[in-house]
């Protein structure tokens, strides 16, 4: 079972008996909403009751669906998994247990940058996934291969992809593994994996 299938199962724990995982889920590309500014790709957005979460990825998807499609789903593919990550980010939001639902303004980009390139000072750097800013901004630390990495910045794109997600499950409990801003904040909240987003809301 993968790190999202798991994240899924700990979520449908939570969810039990409630009469929720019944619940419409409406999933839809959002061009509109402001983003971080470290993810590249298109926005996913999911609504569930008054709560909106997103995912932003290379596979954007539209559909209605319940929240139980998940459960007990081995969420073998991107699409599957892109799916999932914005239903766990809805869904926790509206149960109040992640309080990371949208990103931050423009004028917090350059500070977040800022504050994440000294968290990982001097060290040997991984991104997992398409990103924009981060490469240039590691500059000679950012090495190309996870396995060389004392730390992985994960991103949400990196999250949902095969490699990436072999990537993260290979360096959890070994190295430092760092998700970043709202698209991966449910999983990295049920899971428990390290979350980095300063300046969301």
């Amino acid at each position: 079972m993968n790190l999202i299938a798991t994240a899924v199962q700990r979520l449908e724990e939570i969810m039990k008996d409630g009469g929720c995982e019944e619940g419409t889920v409406s999933l839809a590309q959002n061009p509109k909403l402001p983003l971080c500014p470290y993810p590249r790709g298109v926005c996913t957005g999911a609504c569930f009751g008054d709560r909106r979460g997103h995912v932003v990825t290379a596979d954007p998807i539209q559909a209605c669906t319940k929240v139980s499609f998940m459960f007990g789903a081995p969420l073998k593919s991107p699409v599957e998994r892109t799916a999932a990550c914005a239903i766990i980010n809805a869904v926790t939001g509206f149960f109040c247990i992640n309080r990371k639902m949208n990103a931050c303004g423009e004028a917090h980009h350059a500070p977040c940058l800022r504050d994440l390139m000294a968290e990982v000072s001097g060290k040997r750097v991984a991104v997992v996934g398409e990103a924009k800013g981060l490469p240039d901004a590691l500059g000679t630390a950012l090495v190309p291969d996870p396995a060389d990495a004392d730390v992985l910045l994960v991103t949400a794109p990196g999250l949902v992809s095969d490699d990436g997600l072999a990537a993260i499950e290979a360096a959890l409990g070994t190295k430092r593994v760092i998700f970043l801003g709202p698209s991966t904040a449910g999983v990295a909240l049920l899971q428990k994996v390290e979350h980095w987003c300063p300046y969301g809301h």
